[in-house]
């Protein structure tokens, strides 16, 4: 929708008209320049002080911004732009209050991402963490989730490689323009996350430099995507901490892995267990039984997927041989006559599944699934 975003734009340089109120006035189908000539009774309903009246019915709009945003989209190359009007838009976002009215996206938004789970921890993980946040990570991506983080050092990109390994979707919230890079650390990261189908988001316009108040900004949206938020290890003063109230806020489950008293670098996750804010988890099958009913479902066709996806195969005609078994178990005749191919060959291929654990053989050669 370029037109509702060339509004978007066009209003968000008048002063004093908070998001909040923008989208009150856009939710009423009316562009930014016929919200110059709505009554006053009209726009104090949208929330827009008397200055902010003042100062829309004296702007003169022009299209700079909105022109120059697209040109550096289109220079980088692989940019769009998703406005909350728009049904690519994540729909647990549009849920919390006062969601972003604009994204920038590398790669691109998908359905599966209702899906979502949250990991951030501390910047410098203890070896242990290292091993923990990455094991969840990757379990809960085979699981179906798809894990969204910040690309920072530490706990945030932990959690995109432990996705990356399991081959599966993980998205990463950027806190400043999505032409910036996180760190020098995070190049090699944000290129696999692309590389493996996963995406890079930001609320921030190209170009914008990240500042101690945008990345609160993330931590929110990295909750409000989410289904729920994992806080690996974290202090009592932390960032994480922060994502931790913003999914409290937001209604989103809130786990925290539990971690050695006494030491300080750890004393934040604790406090979260220990105040009944966070549900200490031990493994994947924790987070999976505080979903919905209806998510454990999707979960459980999603799992499916991902072990296919990830099983490798010798050849096409082995992935053929295993994809007919997954329909149902069949007698070795049965599949040689279904699929064309001698009964030499497919007792080779039926035997190299068996030994890698995919298939299991039965009495009167029938062969099926090993679940």
């Amino acid at each position: 929708m370029q037109n509702k975003l060339k509004d978007i734009f066009r209003l968000e340089e008048v002063k004093y008209v908070t998001p909040v109120s923008l989208k009150a006035l856009l939710n009423q189908n009316a562009t930014a320049e016929e919200c110059k000539h709505l009554s006053d009774e009209e726009l104090i309903k949208a929330g827009i002080s008397k200055a902010g009246r003042r100062n829309l019915r004296a702007t003169s709009f022009d299209d700079k911004v909105y022109e120059e945003q697209l040109e550096a989209a289109e220079k980088l190359g692989n940019i769009k732009i998703v406005t909350y009007y728009d049904d690519e838009y994540p729909s647990n976002l549009k849920t919390i209050f006062d969601p972003p009215l604009y994204l920038f996206c590398q790669g691109d938004i998908l359905p599966k991402d209702d899906r979502s789970i949250a990991i951030v921890g501390s910047r410098t993980l203890s070896r242990t963490g290292i091993q923990t946040i990455k094991k969840i990570s990757r379990e809960l991506s085979s699981a179906g989730f798809v894990i969204i983080s910040g690309l920072a050092m530490g706990a945030d990109t932990v959690a995109h490689i432990g996705a990356i390994e399991a081959k599966a979707r993980t998205v990463a919230i950027l806190g400043s323009g999505i032409d910036k890079e996180v760190n020098v650390c995070s190049r090699g990261t944000r290129r696999k996350i692309i590389e493996t189908g996963g995406a890079v988001l930001s609320p921030f316009r190209i170009g914008y430099e990240g500042t101690k108040y945008s990345f609160p900004a993330r931590n929110r949206i990295i909750s409000g995507m989410s289904l729920g938020v994992i806080i690996g290890e974290a202090k009592i003063k932390s960032g994480s901490l922060i994502t931790a109230s913003f999914g409290l806020e937001q209604g989103r489950e809130v786990f925290a892995l539990p971690n050695l008293i006494y030491k300080e670098k750890f004393e934040g996750s604790n406090n979260l267990i220990k105040t009944g804010q966070a549900k200490l988890i031990m493994n994947t099958q924790d987070v999976i039984d505080e979903m919905p009913e209806h998510v454990q479902n999707l979960l459980s066709l999603a799992a499916k997927s991902v072990e296919e996806n990830i099983i490798q195969f010798s050849d096409k005609m082995e992935e053929k041989v295993y994809k007919t078994l997954l329909k149902n178990k069949m007698n070795i005749d049965e599949m040689s006559e279904d699929l064309g191919i001698d009964t030499g060959t497919l007792m080779s291929k039926l035997l190299m599944l068996e030994l890698n654990g995919l298939i299991i053989r039965e009495p009167n050669n029938f062969f099926c699934i090993n679940k």
